[in-house]
């Protein structure tokens, strides 16, 4: 959830250093948590399901969002457990958000929007620098991602496992990138279940990868 906006830098750290001196604790039982509610069967039906999809015979394109449709099971699944909700857009605001042309296709034809055009290979700017860091998501709307239902495997899988969102302050992201002593690591969740069957729609000859605010420049307030 969002911050306090009012809460002064110094108040911030202060709570940061409460953070770190709880250890990793409760970030630890609430991944226990999750993978609880991952019984057995669970586990051995979603399997099933990644299996049948990896192996259908349609165009990446067509499986990108049956892929899509398979993570927002698990979302489900983990969400009690997690910092991240409505209202929270510390990721969208502060971070490079790596997709593939693939996925830009499927946000172009999904928004309307046109996509730039790219080469193929990785423009990736590196995650301490460049000039897409701090920079919001050009789908960043009100706060809130205006394109949720055909956002990006990255946003999907990552997620931050925390009581609140205090570690993605963008403060504690500033600790971070100076490597300052009083920066708390995010404790972070991720859907590696997922990456083989993202990889094999992905990676392949003339992929092209890049941050999604250089496939989607930020539209002027006249367009």
């Amino acid at each position: 959830m969002e911050q306090r906006d009012s809460e002064s830098t110094d108040a911030i750290i202060q709570r940061l250093a409460e953070r770190q001196a709880e250890g990793r604790t409760e970030s630890k039982a609430r991944l226990a948590a999750i993978e609880r509610a991952m019984t057995p069967q669970w586990r051995a039906t979603m399997e099933a399901k990644i299996t049948r999809l990896n192996s259908e015979a349609s165009s990446p394109r067509s499986k990108l969002p049956k892929l899509y449709m398979l993570m927002e099971e698990v979302a489900a699944v983990r969400a009690p457990h997690l910092a991240c909700g409505p209202g929270c857009n510390a990721c969208c605001r502060t971070i490079p958000v790596e997709i593939s042309d693939l996925e830009a296709r499927h946000i172009a034809q999904a928004t309307g929007r046109t996509m730039a055009t790219l080469p193929p290979g990785r423009h990736t700017p590196a995650l301490t620098g460049g000039p897409h860091v701090n920079t919001p998501c050009p789908f960043l709307v009100a706060d809130m991602c205006s394109i949720y239902e055909h956002r990006p495997y990255n946003c999907r899988s990552l997620a931050v496992v925390d009581r609140d969102a205090l570690t993605c302050h963008e403060v504690n992201t500033n600790l971070t990138r100076t490597k300052d002593p009083r920066a708390v690591p995010v404790p972070m969740t991720k859907m590696q279940a997922f990456d083989p069957s993202y990889a094999a729609l992905t990676n392949r000859a003339g992929t092209v990868w890049a941050d999604i605010r250089q496939f989607f420049p930020a539209q002027s307030k006249s367009t």
